[in-house]
């Protein structure tokens, strides 16, 4: 009898491994912050450093050898295959692995075009802007300086290659601070204390629900001037070889073009990720509103901007790499791969011989999506470059309302380059948002065009208030390195479309400026994470993190107060005057809600204002103003 159940028990036992061994594991290169693998990284938010906010902070910037460092410390892959033998896997859209199509030849032209010059590019070096390099020593209110690992012997392959089965999604449970989109929490009722104001959530119903990330391609037509014919080719000598330069007069006419898309969206965020057009995100939809909130060319028209004297402005978000000003492979096909949840795009510089690439995922409780540009010498040679992103932005209709602020919380910014009038000169410093009597936050402001520069921030974005409608990024305090804003203003869209549509550009970078070059050992790599959120009926936002945005505004009789999250959330927001609480508010909100409340000062209660939203184990999710 004991032979015959030790015999069972083996069998058993042999299915269960077989089992086990029947899961692939993800092969995902640990050289990329894998935030899409671990549930809590995923669920990972900022700290911004002027505030008490309990949230997990977000990867911080990373330079790290090609092997046997990973930049993040994920799970083990022996973690992973039991919790792939332990867990249902659902996979809502399978791994997808797309070749870049080779670039096409440049035709044998001997005449060199004269470019115009760029309306926001300028070549000196301003003496009062120091060099920055991603190793500089940071300031005491940003996080550390990102440590450089040991080269390895034999660093990996640059392809990035992906099993056709991913991670299972993250559990999201419901609690009180993130609420599941099945069983949504009745709305609050209104009371306050202690002292009366009223208020409104809008909707009052969440208008749309939560839903698991899915991946799906597809195509996307799009007219597109015939611009390779006129690619003149360079001579070694010439500092964008292999690049080609551009012979305007010699461009064919627009005609419709088919471009491979991939969709990755959940139940509040839509993206389509073009790979054929520089691994750009082409369209991002705010699912609550149904708005297109990043500019979508309605034609693809190279215009005389950029490093190379010509720029695709195809629209979306770019990535530009190794040079400053669009950088030099924004027009090349990318190679793309995708999973759960995420997409990624890369491509090897021709110059360099550096890879570059972004990650960008979605998660089933969050309107957030997560961006984590990198960049990765596989080369023999240490390499200069600059890396950043470019998002062109559009929050109502694909064009740019005067209505529309900018949200950049310094006191003073650096000029890239303007046309504005009583605006300093390139490198010069400028106070903000007030300047010469001007708010110069606001778009409708600009007598021109404006680009400056900012650093040591933790959140930026835009709001317009014709549209109600507005976007935030979130990054680590102090990393990227540089932040930049541009707007052409009083530019003739002529310049970048057909259709009289504009757009405005909010950028971030390894480097604090055009101006300073990083540099990249033999092995390393660098890279980091930002996320990007839509919100709207809040009327605008002074102050956000990773989990919710705030508005605050004292008119002196009044305040005007807002609130709208990236997920959803319960618990209470607390109004103070002078260090006092002066009214609560209990709520629940989800991605597409804004709490909204005017409350009156009454006499004799005095001082600076502040707003805290807890939730209800009392864990602040934000707060901005003066708060005990």
């Amino acid at each position: 009898m004991r032979g015959c159940l030790l015999l069972i028990i083996a069998i058993l036992l042999a299915l269960v491994f077989s089992s086990c061994q029947s899961r692939p594991v993800v092969n995902l290169p640990n050289w990329v912050e894998p935030a899409k693998v671990a549930a809590e990284q995923q669920d990972a938010v900022l700290t911004n450093s002027s505030t008490t906010a309990t949230e997990t902070p977000l990867p911080t910037s990373t330079i790290a050898a090609a092997a046997g460092q990973p930049s993040l410390q994920g799970p083990s892959p022996e973690a992973m295959l039991g919790a792939l033998a332990t867990e249902t896997l659902v996979v809502p859209a399978a791994a997808t692995t797309g070749a870049a199509a080779t670039a096409p030849p440049l035709p044998d032209q001997s005449a060199t075009p004269t470019a115009d010059p760029p309306a926001d590019s300028q070549t000196s070096t301003p003496a009062q802007l120091p060099t920055s390099t991603i190793r500089s020593t940071a300031t005491p209110d940003q996080l550390p300086t990102p440590t450089i690992q040991p080269t390895p012997d034999h660093p990996p392959s640059p392809t990035i290659e992906l099993t056709s089965i991913q991670p299972p999604p993250p559990a999201i449970q419901p609690t009180s601070t993130m609420l599941s989109s099945v069983t949504q929490q009745p709305l609050p009722t209104g009371t306050t204390s202690p002292s009366a104001a009223e208020f409104s959530i809008i909707p009052s119903a969440p208008p749309v629900g939560a839903s698991d990330p899915t991946v799906h391609i597809t195509s996307l037509s799009i007219p597109t001037y015939n611009y390779e014919q006129a690619f003149v080719p360079t001579a070694p000598d010439d500092p964008i070889y292999p690049y080609p330069r551009l012979s305007f007069d010699q461009i064919g006419g627009p005609s419709l073009r088919s471009y491979q898309a991939v969709v990755l969206e959940n139940g509040y965020t839509s993206l389509t990720i073009l790979p054929e057009l520089g691994g750009r995100i082409y369209r991002w939809i705010d699912k609550a509103t149904g708005r297109h909130l990043l500019y979508e060319n309605p034609v693809i028209k190279p215009t005389s901007w950029g490093f190379r004297g010509w720029w695709l402005a195809a629209g979306g978000i770019e990535w530009a790499f190794p040079v400053s000003d669009h950088g030099l492979v924004e027009y090349q096909p990318w190679n793309f791969s995708t999973g759960y949840g995420f997409v990624t795009v890369s491509t090897v510089d021709q110059r360099t011989g550096m890879e570059v690439g972004a990650t960008i995922s979605l998660e089933a409780g969050h309107a957030y999506m997560t961006i984590q540009p990198w960049a990765r010498n596989n080369t023999e040679s240490a390499q200069q470059y600059q890396l950043w992103l470019n998002a062109m932005v559009t929050l109502g209709g694909n064009s740019v309302s005067p209505q529309t602020q900018f949200i950049v919380p310094s006191d003073n910014v650096i000029i890239h380059s303007s046309s504005a009038s009583g605006v300093p000169g390139s490198g010069g410093t400028m106070p903000w948002p007030s300047n010469g009597g001007r708010d110069m936050s606001w778009y409708g402001a600009w007598d021109g065009y404006l680009g400056f520069f900012a650093s040591g921030i933790s959140y930026s974005g835009l709001y317009d208030h014709a549209a109600d409608q507005g976007i935030v990024r979130i990054n680590s305090p102090g990393w990227p390195a540089g932040s930049k804003f541009f707007g052409p203003a009083t530019l003739s869209p002529s310049l970048w479309t057909d259709d009289g549509s504009n757009y405005v550009e909010l950028w971030s970078g390894a480097t604090g400026s055009f101006w300073s070059d990083a540099t990249l050992e033999p092995g390393e790599n660098v890279g980091w994470t930002e996320r990007w959120y839509p919100i709207s009926n809040i009327g605008g936002f002074t102050y956000a993190n990773g989990t919710a945005a705030l508005r605050l505004v004292d008119t002196g009789g009044e305040a005007e107060i807002g609130a709208a999250v990236s997920g959803g959330l319960s618990g209470v927001i607390s109004l103070y005057a002078g260090s006092q609480e002066a009214a609560n508010w209990p709520v629940t909100l989800y991605p597409g809600q804004a709490f909204r409340a005017t409350w009156s000062r009454p006499t004799g209660v005095d001082g600076a204002l502040g707003l805290s939203f807890v939730d209800n184990q009392g864990n602040v999710l934000a707060q901005t103003g003066l708060v005990p």
